[in-house]
């Protein structure tokens, strides 16, 4: 059965998206709502063809991460990867992942990057888990705030005056938190709302000098259990300082006919549960794969981020699904806090397949955890703790932006 890969144009966009729905058994009614979303960087889709029938779906999208010391990478954001039930087990996936990755480093993005449906799918790719984020929630009979309330002061806006101002706090926060992902114009109504999670608020808060340091958007949803028992879901909480995420969290666990408030993809690093008298008050429900990257181009991503000590290290990567590329060889990285240089060639000190390497490339994860997984091979005595020092991050990185 031959399929035949290439992009859509905005004429058969529609069956794209209703392909793409019947991948992930769900309703295309959220592509519906959103058609901008759809239609960004639809050259970059890449579909499967049986005859005049659409059977499969892929895309890249246009975005950049952030890494450690605050440089903004160009990166491939692979999304909306489906096959048909009646082509899958044809090679047809891998026929469109190499297609993909081939496009990205033809564009030289040195990185690309998904959030994955299947958590078993994309490490035969390359692709390694880059960073979590934990379902949280609280129970607000239970709340009590360890220190006194932040100066400043806090507003409820219309989602129209909202889009006016959260944006800009977004571009202050986002070119220097490492994992954070772009968020195109397009993205923003999507990205902040969905009706499952009830009626919208959005809160922004003001520091002294009058300064939009922060906001969260969050949904109520009514609920009535012998008295008002309201779930709150943050949906979207951007601080540019400690202060700013200090005041916004104490506002949403403090709302007035809310039992139970909820975040479903807050960074494990989050300090909310320190704020409180009891760190058991923040219940941990879960916590998941937010992004997996996958380094196209070792030595250019590597010398784009800091590291949080003066060092060298030896690293051999294969990269078995695209031999003999830009992320397979063995590199030597000299790095700290001010810059790094990455040089093909030397000696390994570690040797590593590239879905560990992209795992541990921002700090997400230990080497030292990926090695007792015997996902690295330590071939110099102590090379491993150095690694662990080498690429630390804090914060942890964290993505802010689902795709």
């Amino acid at each position: 059965m031959d399929v035949i890969l290439r992009p859509v144009d905005l004429a058969e966009l529609p069956a794209f998206v209703r392909t793409a729905s019947i991948g992930f058994a769900e309703y295309p009614t959220w592509f519906d709502e959103h058609p901008a979303w759809g239609a960004l960087d639809i050259e970059r889709t890449l579909a499967g063809f049986d005859g005049d029938e659409l059977v499969s779906t892929s895309r890249n999208y246009s975005l950049d991460l952030t890494v450690p010391g605050g440089a903004s990478l160009p990166s491939a954001g692979v999304s909306a990867v489906t096959v048909r039930p009646t082509h899958r087990r044809r090679g047809v996936l891998r026929q469109m992942m190499r297609g993909l990755l081939d496009e990205a480093a033809s564009r030289a993005e040195p990185v690309a990057m998904l959030t994955a449906s299947e958590g078993a799918i994309y490490e035969r790719f390359g692709f390694g888990i880059t960073t979590r984020t934990m379902a949280i929630e609280l129970d607000r009979r239970d709340i009590e705030f360890a220190r006194p309330r932040p100066a400043g002061r806090l507003r409820i806006l219309e989602p129209d005056e909202a889009a006016k101002l959260e944006p800009e706090v977004f571009g202050r926060v986002q070119p220097v938190y490492p994992g954070a992902v772009s968020r195109p114009d397009a993205w923003w109504g999507a990205e902040q709302w969905e009706r499952r999670f009830g009626v919208r608020f959005d809160v922004i808060y003001e520091s002294v000098d009058g300064r939009v340091d922060g906001y969260a958007c969050y949904g109520i949803r009514e609920r009535f259990d012998a008295g008002s028992a309201n779930v709150l879901t943050v949906r979207d909480l951007v601080a540019a300082t400690p202060t700013a995420a200090d005041a916004l969290w104490r506002y949403v666990c403090e709302v007035d006919l809310v039992r139970t408030i909820n975040d479903p993809g807050a960074p494990l690093d989050l300090a909310l549960p320190w704020m409180l008298t009891s760190n058991r008050a923040l219940r941990v429900r879960g916590v998941a794969d937010a992004v997996w990257t996958r380094l196209l181009d070792v030595p250019a991503a590597l010398a784009a981020r800091t590291y949080a000590a003066e060092g060298r290290l030896g690293l051999a990567v294969h990269d078995e699904f695209r031999p003999h590329q830009a992320a397979d060889g063995t590199v030597t990285l000299e790095g700290g806090p001010d810059g790094a240089t990455v040089k093909p060639g030397g000696d390994a000190d570690l040797a590593c397949g590239v879905s560990a390497l992209s795992a541990a490339w921002l700090g997400g994860v230990r080497w030292t955890t990926l090695a007792r997984a015997g996902l690295v091979e330590e071939r110099r005595a102590g090379a491993l703790a150095h690694a662990d020092a080498l690429f630390a991050s804090d914060p942890l990185p964290y993505p802010f932006t689902w795709f």
